[in-house]
């Protein structure tokens, strides 16, 4: 079997049959669908049964809530594709998506990564990554430049397929979110052969109730301990992508603050506010002394040190741009 597809399932009764179907309707067919429960509280374990009913291609896997990472990597041991395809039970596949995979498998046989384009779907309003060319990357420093630089790339997990061997000594960290950042760098820095295309094969369907898009809660700011932990590799691994790693970081404490920031003061928002303080002091020389980052956010992260409740509106007007992937003209300087 040459496709495992591995979607975690949490509490997405509504969604789970068209994303199902998305993987069910694929032109190429040659796949599995592996559904890990993890543990629905909602009418999911049942939807997942009756599917699995509907089409022998389908296997359902039933455990306690663990988590996306913990579903994952369940489904990982319980897949027997040559190639692992991830989707969220919220999100789509293009019906053509595992096709142009097949195509560029048997066009490149040594193949052990292959990245495909994606839309962002804002009440059926799409929006899709753009970037210039399709590309062949037989050098890993040259495809973790590509994450840090392509907003079609990226750090996302569905948006890519792997060959399983890549997964023998790389899993997903339990109990995160943001699990994708740390987990997408290993495997792209092990990936011997990767082909990147510019087709959009991924629908990801944003919706406001999701963690990420919520006001601040101490989970989010794993964005800042994962993003953290992939600046030194980064340094250790390639110390010339330094610049990329720390703008990385630099974008993960501007958003971690940007919540803290719209959230009521209380005793949690009080002491991650200290504490994003300390992790911004632990970073200040590395900051200062690259001329490559931006002025505005330097000037963020002043702000965050003085005042975060001042931060908001600061975020909205110069930094939202930014992270969002729209370039701004400020000048970059040094404070």
């Amino acid at each position: 079997m040459l496709l495992s597809v591995i979607m975690p399932v949490y509490n997405t009764s509504a969604t789970l049959g068209d994303a199902v179907k998305s993987v069910l309707q694929q032109q190429y067919s040659d796949f599995e669908l592996i559904l890990i429960n993890d543990g629905s509280s909602d009418s999911s374990p049942e939807i997942c049964d009756l599917l699995a009913k509907t089409d022998e291609r389908i296997k359902v896997v039933h455990q306690e809530n663990k988590g996306l990472s913990a579903a994952r990597n369940q489904g990982i041991k319980s897949a027997s594709g040559e190639f692992y395809a991830f989707i969220d039970s919220d999100d789509r596949f293009d019906k053509e998506a595992f096709l142009n995979f097949y195509k560029e498998k048997v066009q490149h046989p040594d193949m052990t990564m292959y990245v495909m384009n994606f839309d962002k779907v804002y009440g059926g309003i799409s929006v899709p990554k753009k970037r210039s060319k399709d590309k062949i990357i037989i050098e890993p420093k040259e495809l973790i430049k590509l994450i840090f630089s392509s907003s079609g790339v990226a750090f996302y997990t569905w948006n890519k397929i792997y060959h399983h061997s890549l997964f023998h000594k790389v899993s997903f960290p339990e109990g995160k979110i943001f699990e994708d950042i740390v987990t997408t760098y290993k495997l792209a820095k092990i990936s011997s052969k990767t082909i990147v295309t510019t087709t959009v094969g991924y629908h990801y369907i944003r919706r406001s109730n999701t963690i990420v898009s919520s006001t601040f809660s101490p989970k989010y700011y794993d964005i800042l301990t994962e993003t953290e932990q992939l600046y030194a590799l980064i340094k250790k691994d390639f110390p010339e992508l330094k610049h990329e790693g720390l703008q990385k970081l630099i974008e993960s404490i501007n958003s971690v603050g940007y919540k803290l920031s719209q959230a009521p003061e209380s005793i949690i928002t009080k002491v991650f506010g200290e504490r994003l303080q300390q992790d911004i002091q632990r970073y200040q020389e590395e900051i200062d002394s690259d001329k490559k980052i931006p002025l505005y956010f330097k000037i963020g992260l002043k702000l965050l040190q003085s005042d975060i409740s001042s931060y908001k509106d600061y975020y909205k007007t110069n930094l939202k741009k930014f992270i969002m992937g729209k370039q701004s003209k400020t000048e970059d300087k040094s404070l």
